[in-house]
């Protein structure tokens, strides 16, 4: 049935957008997800103090205090769990004191440095035709502002209600890749389904490659060059063994919906002091993108096979070591893919398909595939997880973000018939 008065007021209020579109409700009988929600106003408040606070990675004390205290208002049982000194996740928890399934809504409350180029106060947010300008709204201020939105509502519905749903605000996603999401799965955390609200601009995710990242070393001696024959350069004992490595080397199967992969990527080389001295140090660190089938422990032993029969695991007297990047600095990452018929990812489709009249797509998204999320940590916890969020790719961690405020409308509005269709009572 169409949108409510006010709903469709609202829409008229922002027309000036070139992708707003009238929003169909259908709502679901026993759980009423009304059209009037989210209140325009409340979610451009919330989404404005996430905007507000400068949350790059290993700063996210002050955004966890505030999305603590927002968690507590709406009546949420508040979890803190600290993984480093003043890096927390932040869980909200809402018991319905019925049986029933354990839905987690997951994203991260980190950001990537802001970059270079605003035109205005990177954290002073503000709408504008039609859209909410703040920093890192699309990567993802804007989906965890929905989501907090979403629980509020469901919390006043609490009644209709069976099983719990969680919000994990988890901390270290965009510097370590999942630190907090696998602290707050070993912590005994656990969830029947669960929707993580990376962008997709709205389409279902349904699968993205896994992240192996390693550490290549050799080691030499620092001498002259006058005193060469005094040890090795560990930068040239290095040198070959990068050479020896490539996708070449890895072994696979093919997948249809990750193309063009694997890939194996030498993104940092560093080692020595000066032109004239030999290195007593050289390091690489290789990323590698997988596809299903492929380990962090299988592509390291590629890596070391294709080092040893190029013959430059060791190059006068040097010796070349690769090792897997361990946590706390890194997260490795396992080829995330969920089936179509799961339960979150039927929910999830509905519920879009119920309020914009139209099928959304389902399936993997391009460049999102290359890309690692928490999805991945997720889903290897035996979680069935699907990714949807509002917010661009192509607009994420640029100078003016911004995002168009019916995107959001429309998130909260799906994460929480999405969560009425696998939580409402019967």
């Amino acid at each position: 049935m169409p949108a409510s008065l006010r709903f469709q007021r609202w829409i008229a209020a922002f027309s000036k957008h070139s992708n707003l579109r009238e929003v169909q409700i259908v709502p679901r009988p026993n759980v009423d997800i009304p059209a009037s929600f989210p209140n325009p106003d409340k979610i451009i408040a919330i989404v404005s103090s996430l905007c507000a606070h400068s949350s790059v990675s290993g700063t996210e004390g002050k955004i966890g205090d505030w999305v603590a205290s927002e968690m507590a208002r709406i009546g949420l049982a508040v979890t803190r769990q600290e993984v480093l000194p003043g890096r927390a996740n932040i869980i909200g928890t809402l018991e319905t004191g019925r049986l029933g399934p354990t839905l987690l809504f997951n994203g991260h409350i980190d950001t990537l440095p802001v970059p270079e180029g605003y035109s205005h106060p990177p954290f002073e947010p503000f709408v504008a035709n039609g859209r909410l300008y703040g920093a890192e709204i699309n990567n993802m201020k804007g989906a965890v502002g929905a989501m907090i939105a979403a629980m509020e509502i469901l919390h006043d519905r609490r009644d209709r209600l069976c099983g719990r749903i969680i919000l994990s605000a988890v901390m270290a996603e965009c510097d370590t890749l999942g630190l907090g999401t696998l602290h707050l799965i070993e912590s005994g955390l656990s969830a029947d389904l669960a929707i993580n609200g990376e962008p997709t601009d709205l389409r279902v995710m349904t699968c993205h490659v896994g992240v192996t990242q390693i550490r290549m070393k050799a080691s030499g001696v620092s001498v002259h060059v006058c005193r060469k024959a005094e040890g090795p350069n560990a930068i040239h004992a290095l040198i070959p063994a990068l050479a020896a490595i490539g996708e070449h080397c890895l072994s696979y199967v093919p997948h249809q919906d990750f193309p063009d992969l694997p890939n194996l990527n030498i993104g940092q080389v560093s080692g020595g002091t000066l032109a004239s001295m030999h290195a007593d140090r050289a390091e690489a660190l290789v990323d590698v993108r997988t596809v299903p089938g492929m380990t962090p422990e299988s592509v390291l032993a590629d890596i070391r096979a294709a080092v040893e029969k190029a013959g430059a695991a060791t190059t006068n007297g040097s010796s070349v070591t690769a090792e897997l990047i361990a946590r706390p600095d890194f997260c490795q990452q396992h080829p995330f893919h969920v089936e179509r018929g799961e339960p979150v990812v039927r929910a999830v489709a509905e519920a879009h398909r119920e309020l914009a009249g139209a099928e959304p797509y389902i399936g993997p998204l391009y460049p999102q595939v290359y890309f690692g999320t928490d999805a991945s940590h997720l889903g290897r916890a035996g979680i069935p997880t699907v990714i949807y969020g509002p917010g661009k790719v192509e607009e994420i961690n640029v100078a003016d973000e911004s995002m168009a405020l019916l995107d959001l409308m429309t998130a909260a509005q799906v994460y929480a018939r999405a969560a009425a269709k696998i939580c409402g009572r019967q």
